[in-house]
This record gives structure tokens, sequence and C-alpha cells, in this order.
């Protein structure tokens, strides 16, 4: 006979399932508010990842790794601070569980969430380890997507009504550089679908009448206490959503030759060329209106008045990325970006230019973060400023590590003038924000801090994949001179060994699998790194 709930079953599974809820609601504060402020007395994060840990989330593929020696054959403290933040992203994954049926990422311990754009970056820096984790952590957004809109973030207990800066087509994009190639097929026809709608959600949602866009509030930005909003503790703020943003005209564009690219690789050609001509609208109405012929920056502009908000901001030169200036305006803006005035810092890449009146070292209103710093790097490269993206990069990266070396810590943003945090504040004079996630830098924030893993990857040793071949292309700058590196990715069962010379020229070994070659290479010279490449006389 079957057997089926009797009323009063049924009832103390209803009050069971509550109580379930309630549980993790009271787990889910106690870690939001009370682990958060516990995590800064813990000691420094471990550095190795062992395999027992690795499988407990279900990850086969070794942690890259990085060894770096000066001439006498001292190791530096990049070395540590590489794996470090290697172990600190593995920290931050998350098991699939009642938020997700997925593994995903949070930006720290702090972070009780699946936010949009962290993931975006998040995922950036694990496909040189684990693609299908990078994988994993994009599709987290898209399933907790509410009708066609991407959120802000999402966690058990809560939700936003906003949304983020959409990058999670960039992203997916550039998992083709480390996944296999059929498999990355499938992903992008699996997240095809919603991206686009999403796309289509941001038109109908956040474009202005004359075609640029502008956030509904400056939570939506991620950069929400940046002077171009309102003050630093957030008592007052803009309204924004009749003002144009450059930034986020940046994202549309990047999302808009992203999807142009899925597209393609999808068969869906005329998908492709309405994207691509879109993109290009964005960037001629960006340069049309966004641009201040008198401070040569990029600005936020009202549509009401016409008036700018010139803050110099890392907003202001981050249409770089997107291609949006001509060959005169981007010249303008790497002056910029080049002058210890603005943005060449010791750290490099603050939120906001050193000299101007609003700079104060509290999070988006002049600290360095690493993801809009990465954004600014690629606009170099796309622009061909390989010197200065290089120098950037590296000391971007030199940076990062040094503060760990010195601090045994990540943290979410970094001062300009020091490898020490003891100048910053997050959001002085904003209570709620100093009880819930303390009145400093979050701390282990592997999340996009770990970016500069990614930056040795892709613009210092310049690995990516091209047309099924894997692509060596060293960008060193003149200050790694006499320094050695060897980089590991097990991903492609690849060691890179190379010493750098004067000039940023390079010489080392290459070894793949049984094979070993040797190689020597100008600055910026790229070398094909399978069997071809002896061919070509770039590798003997």
């Amino acid at each position: 006979m079957a057997i089926s709930d009797t009323p009063r079953l049924t009832w103390w599974r209803r009050v069971l399932a509550t109580g379930g809820r309630i549980r993790r609601l009271i787990i889910f504060g106690f870690e939001q508010i009370v682990l958060s402020r516990l995590f800064e007395r813990h000691r420094p994060l471990a550095e190795s990842v062992t395999a027992a840990l690795l499988k407990t989330k279900s990850i086969e593929a070794h942690p890259p790794e990085l060894t770096v020696a000066d001439a006498s054959g001292q190791v530096d403290g990049w070395t540590h601070g590489f794996s470090a933040a290697n172990a600190a992203l593995f920290l931050n994954l998350r098991n699939p569980d009642e938020l997700s049926p997925l593994r995903y990422g949070r930006p720290a311990p702090s972070f009780q969430a699946i936010y949009l754009w962290d993931s975006a970056f998040i995922a950036q820096v694990w496909k040189w380890w684990d693609p299908l984790v990078a994988h994993d952590v994009l599709s987290s957004v898209l399933r907790r997507r509410e009708g066609d809109r991407l959120q802000h973030f999402s966690s058990e207990f809560a939700r936003s009504e906003w949304t983020q800066p959409p990058l999670i087509a960039w992203s997916l994009l550039r998992l083709s550089d480390a996944a296999e190639p059929t498999l990355f097929r499938d992903w992008v026809a699996e997240a095809y679908r919603p991206l686009r709608a999403f796309h289509a959600w941001l038109r109908d949602n956040r474009r202005l009448p004359n075609g640029l866009y502008a956030w509904a509030h400056p939570y939506e930005s991620g950069v929400e206490n940046a002077p171009r909003f309102g003050d630093r503790e957030e008592r007052r703020l803009r309204d924004t959503r009749r003002i144009a943003a450059p930034d986020f005209c940046t994202y549309m564009i990047l999302q808009s030759e992203a999807l142009a690219a899925m597209a393609r690789l999808l068969g869906e050609n005329d998908d492709a060329a309405a994207f691509m001509r879109e993109a290009q609208s964005v960037r001629s109405a960006t340069n049309a209106f966004l641009w201040d012929e008198s401070e040569r920056y990029y600005f936020d502009r009202s549509t009401v008045d016409g008036s700018f908000i010139r803050s110099r901001t890392i907003a202001s030169v981050l249409p770089l990325w997107a291609g949006v200036p001509d060959e005169r305006r981007a010249a303008e803006l790497v002056d910029h970006i080049l002058d210890p005035g603005g943005f060449n810092t010791l750290i490099p890449l603050p939120s906001v230019a050193i000299d101007d009146p609003s700079f104060e070292r509290d999070m988006w209103r002049g600290p360095v973060w690493i993801n809009t710093a990465f954004g600014v790097l690629e606009g170099l490269r796309r622009y061909r400023y390989d010197d200065a993206a290089a120098d950037f990069a590296y000391r971007l990266c030199d940076g990062v590590y040094r503060t760990y070396g010195r601090t045994g810590r990540f943290y979410e943003f970094y001062d300009p003038t020091s490898y020490a945090i003891k100048d910053l504040w997050r959001k002085r004079g904003n209570r709620w924000k100093a009880m819930t996630l303390g009145k400093k830098p979050v701390i282990d924030f592997v999340g996009w801090t770990g970016l500069v893993n990614t930056v040795v990857f892709e613009m210092l040793f310049g690995l990516r994949r091209e047309n099924g071949k894997i692509i060596l292309q060293p960008r060193f700058p003149k200050r790694a001179a006499g320094r050695s590196f060897t980089l590991s990715a097990p991903v492609w069962d690849l060691i890179v060994h190379l010493d750098v010379g004067e000039g940023g020229a390079v010489s080392g070994e290459i070894r793949q699998g049984e094979q070993a070659r040797r190689f020597r290479a100008k600055f910026g010279e790229a070398l094909t790194v399978n069997s071809q490449a002896a061919a070509h006389g770039a590798v003997a």
C-alpha cells in the first residue's frame, strides 16, 4: 500500500524545513558580523594547498607555482605571495550548497554571497589553475538571475534589486585561453541566451535617450563611495539615473564585443554584426558626450543640464579598455596615467588621481583596487603602450606581493604610496559598515586581488592560446633585469623558466611534458610553445 503524508507529518516537515532555514540564517548572520571581525586575529594564511584539500572541492589539478630569484639566487617575496594568493583563492571557493548547485567564489570570508563583477574577475584567477572551477564561478551568477537581470549580489537570505558591472560575458570569453576548445564552445552555447537577454535588459532599463548608460544607483557601479557619487561615508549619494557614466559605457562595449565573438562561434552571424554595430555606436556616443576637451578626460555627465562631474577617478581613463578614444585622445589619457601627479604612484593606478582635491585613502576615493587597475592595463595593451603596461603590471604585482610579505595578508584595496595599510580606511564615519566589515580594508580578499597572479601569466609571461597553439610572449620591464622567473602551469603541463636581461630581453627554457627546449626572445617577441616552434626558429 502506498504511504502518503498525514497532515501532522506534513506540518512537522514544514517546521523542520523552517527550522533549517532559521538555523542557516543565524549562521549567516554570525559569519557576516562576528566571524568577519574575528578573522583579523587569525594567523596568516598557509601558502600551500595539499592534494587532500583539493579533493574536498573536487579539484584535480595542482595550483600554478611561481619562483622568483634575484641575481644572487635569493628567493624573492613574489614566490610566497603567488602561492599564498592561490591558497586564499582556494579557501574562498565554496562547494555547492543551498545558495548554488555549483561551486562559487566569494571575494573574502566576510562576504557570504555571490557577487556579479567579483565573480567575473575571480574566474580570471581560477582559469589558470582549473578552468572548470572558473566556469562554475560564472555559471553560479547566471543561475541566480532574477528574470533577465543579473543581480548585484545574491545570498540565501538576501537579494539585490540592483545589478553590477556587466562583465560575465567578457570573463567567459577569456576562458578560451585555458579551456579545451570543444568544452569552451559548450560553455558558450549554454550561456549565450541568458547573457544576450541580460544585455537586452540593460538596454531597456539602463540606457539613456542619447544611447549612453546610467547607473540606477551608485551601488550598481561597484565603486559606490567614489567622489563622483557623493561623500565618503555614503550619507549623501548622488541620483545617478540621468548621468551618463564612462565606466558603464566601457563595460557595455566590452559586453557587446564578447557577445559578438560568442555569436560568431555559434554561427549567429546576424547577432554578431548587430553587437559590433552597437559597440561602435556606444563608442561614438561616449566620445561625443563624455569627453571633456578642457581636462582631456572622460567624465560623468548629466543629461539634464549637460554639466560634467569633473572628478578624476579611474573611470575617466577606463574607456581605453574598450577602445573608445582615437589615437590622440588615447595618448592624452596615457599622459595622465604616466603622470606621478595622476595615476603613476608607487603601487600604480589609484582609484582617484593622487593630485585630485578629492583624493583620500578611503576605499574608492584613492586606494588601488586590482580589478580596475587590471582594466587600465588591458587598455594600455590594447593601444600598444606595451612598455608602460609591462612596467605598471610589474609594479602592481610587486606592490601586492610586498604588502603580503610584510603583513601576511591580501587586502580589498591598497595604499598607492606605501606597502602598508595602516593609513587606509573603509567608509570612515559609516558606523554600520564599521560594525559589519570593519574600518580597514577587508582581509583575505582573493577575490579580484588574486588578479596579480593572472597578470603574471598574461601580461608578464604573455601566455595565451591562439589557433590551437600555446603562445609565450614575455614582456618584462627594465626594472626586472637580473631576476629569474619560473612559472608552472599544470593546466597545460607546462613549466617556463626565464632570465630577464637588459631591455626586457629574456632567455630560458620551456618544458612541456618530457620535452624541453631553450629559447631567447626580445621584449614582446612571440614564441610558439608546442613542437612547431622550432620550425620557426624561435625555440632551439
